[in-house]
């Protein structure tokens, strides 16, 4: 998944009046890589470029209402 992958899926749920969100939280269980990579993107995003990148177990962002938490996926 990138980043624009994710801003186009919650677009998708964001513009469609038929999906009821309030109180929707999505959960994205994402491979040791792939989590690496939009925890990077995201922490960049909403911080400077010269901030030190501290890497979370889990961390969210927050699209249109809909809270979107990012787990590490579960080895084994």
């Amino acid at each position: 998944m990138t980043y624009e992958e994710l801003i186009e899926s919650v677009s998708l749920i964001v513009e469609n009046d038929k999906i009821y969100k309030e109180g929707l939280i999505l959960v994205y269980s994402l491979s040791e890589i792939n989590h690496k990579q939009m925890n990077e993107e995201l922490f960049y995003k909403s911080n400077h470029i010269t901030d030190k990148f501290i890497r979370s177990e889990e961390f969210e962002v927050e699209i249109g209402d809909i809270l979107v938490k990012f787990i590490k996926k579960s080895e084994g």
